[in-house]
């Protein structure tokens, strides 16, 4: 039994060059928020613990960088089908079954994904004035980031679900599921 993810399935539309330019570039930012947030906190302990003193900002900022790390890793999840999944299911269905179920469950998600970015946006734009407490930043662009997230989640899903490589992460291969059958 093998185990993949729906990205390394080639596909013509999978592999362009605008997808992998999304793709790349939000692992860059992903990385990048990451980063910056471990290096927020440590230098909150050095300054908590070491110089007897605090960042104010720091707290705050962090759970902003939280918040873009999740919506921004949770499409990276999508592009590489590390969602959680019902993937009992298909051992008890056909084929052809699972391939229709796969893609009612990934029409599921673009439909939450439209709900998420209809909300968020108009969140964003209801919020637009406001400052953060400590750190005085525009809290358009800290809540920006359900829509974008959103967005992008729906672009991976409808990538995977037109280059038909929309599955599970732990989804087996065709003839690994014949293997195992004993067919």
């Amino acid at each position: 039994m093998s185990a993949r993810s729906p990205s390394t399935k080639k596909t013509a539309l999978d592999q362009s060059w605008p997808v992998r330019l999304v793709r790349h570039g939000l692992e860059v930012v992903v990385a990048a928020v990451v980063l910056l947030y471990a290096a927020i906190i440590c230098a909150q302990v050095f300054y908590r613990y070491v110089l007897n003193s605090s960042l104010v900002w720091s707290e705050e900022l962090v759970r902003y960088g939280l918040l873009w790390g999740v919506m921004l890793g949770a499409a990276l999840a999508s592009d590489r089908g590390a969602h959680i999944a019902l993937d009992p299911l298909r051992e008890s269905v056909s084929p052809n079954t699972y391939r229709v179920l796969a893609w009612l469950s990934g029409l599921v998600v673009l439909a939450f994904c439209a709900v998420c970015f209809w909300y968020g946006w108009d969140y964003v734009y209801r919020i637009r004035f406001m400052s953060s407490p400590a750190s005085q930043i525009p809290m358009i662009y800290v809540y920006s980031a359900i829509p974008v997230g959103a967005a992008l989640i729906g672009f991976f899903v409808v990538v995977h679900l037109v280059s038909g490589t929309y599955t599970s992460g732990t989804d087996m291969l065709e003839s690994d599921l014949v293997k195992e059958r004993g067919a």
